[in-house]
């Protein structure tokens, strides 16, 4: 048989000119449905999951990282020759190639207290050119009331979700609590209060749920040797592309004795790994409805055999060859693959890119369904359900649509088509005519 003859019988099996009635078609047709319908999960696992790692990896690495540190091991005495340490090394590390911005920061802990009770805090001393020069803050970083600016030595730009917790807003006074120890070894509690100028939002709250910005200088003063690390931050182009390993070893060669130097990865491998084991986990599991949907392939391919038998008996009277006749139905299997496969990988794209619309309709209808039922039912007060609880994920999920990772995902779809196939397809290349005819 040639490759002509296979397609035009693979084509009279999808399309037959009669009007019968085929049940093996039709199971055909409901195995075509149901790959469709198993790609919508899969396509938006695939996208929303790439789209949130990518958000909070990215958020995690630019804002509370940076791409790469110099980290103080030792400090100065004299606190204006340690700043003049720390801006040499800047100065040098800003010269090399890929380098887009470096800030010194001392951060350390504290206890934070406002009008709405107390909480902890991540005190971050910084200079308020990195509210205006770091690439990563003003891309993720939504100001939501006042100016992200020290305009004083005791302002403060404090995070929204520690605000709430807190309740306070610009313009209130935070106290910030940490420990100092005195020269006779006592330790002793130290109270500084700061004026809120200005709130913001990274959308993730995770990270910006302790935030308390302070300037550089204050810091020196306020945070403790002992309770408080001394930095470099560093951005480059791309901390995740090919180019970031060679800038690495440049930067951790120029680190001087006292210092030293941690990448992205070494400061968030855990988290980064967790992560990336999450979405493999979710893929592996859409995986599996795919691979359940398309043996119903098989099973309709079996009953499509038994209904053609005498025309496969026919057709190998005439000549047709076994590899011909298996070649027609593994064929029509990746027929029915391939059409399952692309109506459900451009619906599973249209519901991710509208994911953020969908989750919000989907939480409204439930939550009215809710306050329903509880208004029926129950006499307690009903509290709202969020499927997206942004104290854990992104305030708005990122859609990140991978046309390579897409292709992949149809190419093996209609592969695994084609291997449910085969079993079915070499039995009605196998069968004797004779013995068909016989039975027929």
């Amino acid at each position: 048989m040639t490759f002509r003859s296979v397609l035009l019988l693979t084509s009279r099996i999808l399309k037959p000119k009669e009007s019968a009635v085929s049940h093996a078609r039709r199971s055909l047709l409901g195995a075509v449905v149901c790959i469709a319908l198993s790609m919508i999960p899969l396509v938006v696992v695939l996208v929303v999951s790439d789209g949130m790692i990518e958000g909070i990896t990215s958020r995690i690495v630019g804002l509370s990282s940076y791409h790469a540190q110099i980290a103080q091991d030792r400090t100065f005495a004299d606190p204006e020759y340690n700043m003049e340490v720390l801006r040499d090394i800047a100065e040098e590390a800003s010269t090399l190639e890929g380098v887009t911005g470096t800030f010194i920061e001392r951060q350390g802990s504290a206890l934070a207290a406002g009008k709405g009770g107390r909480s902890g805090a991540a005190v971050r001393s910084v200079e308020e050119r990195f509210f205006t020069e770091s690439a990563a803050f003003s891309q993720y970083v939504e100001i939501i009331d006042g100016e992200a600016a020290f305009p004083e030595k005791n302002s403060t730009v404090i995070g929204k979700k520690i605000a709430e917790l807190l309740d306070l807003s610009v313009g209130d006074t935070i106290r910030l609590i940490t420990a100092r120890t005195t020269d006779t070894g006592s330790v002793l509690p130290k109270v500084s209060s700061f004026k809120v100028t200005g709130i913001v939002s990274s959308g993730y709250q995770e990270i910006d749920a302790l935030w308390v910005f302070i300037p550089l200088e204050t810091g020196f003063d306020y945070l403790a040797t002992s309770a408080s690390t001394i930095s470099v931050g560093i951005e480059t182009e791309d901390p995740f592309g090919p180019s970031y390993e060679p800038l690495a070893l440049e930067l951790d060669d120029i680190t001087p004795y006292g210092f030293m130097f941690f990448r992205w990865s070494d400061l968030n491998s855990a988290q980064y790994e967790n992560f990336a084991s999450t979405r493999v986990m979710l893929l592996f599991v859409m995986v599996l409805i795919v691979l359940v949907a398309s043996i119903n392939i098989s099973s309709a391919l079996v009953m499509l055999v038994l209904e053609r038998r005498k025309e496969i008996a026919i057709l190998k009277s005439l000549g047709a060859s076994e590899a011909g006749v298996s070649g027609v139905y593994i064929l029509t299997g990746a027929a029915a693959g391939f059409a399952g496969t692309v109506p459900g990988i451009l619906l599973g794209v249209l519901c991710a890119v509208n994911v953020n619309s969908v989750v919000q309709w989907v939480e409204k209808v439930i939550n009215e369904i809710g306050r329903l039922a509880y208004s029926l039912f129950s006499s307690g007060e009903y509290a709202d359900v969020h499927l997206m609880d942004p104290a854990f994920y992104l305030e708005k999920i990122p859609v990140t649509v991978s046309v390579s990772e897409l292709l992949i995902i149809a190419a093996g779809t209609v592969l695994l088509s084609v291997l449910v196939s085969v079993i079915p397809a070499v039995r009605a290349g196998k069968d004797k005519p004779l013995n068909i005819l016989r039975k027929v």
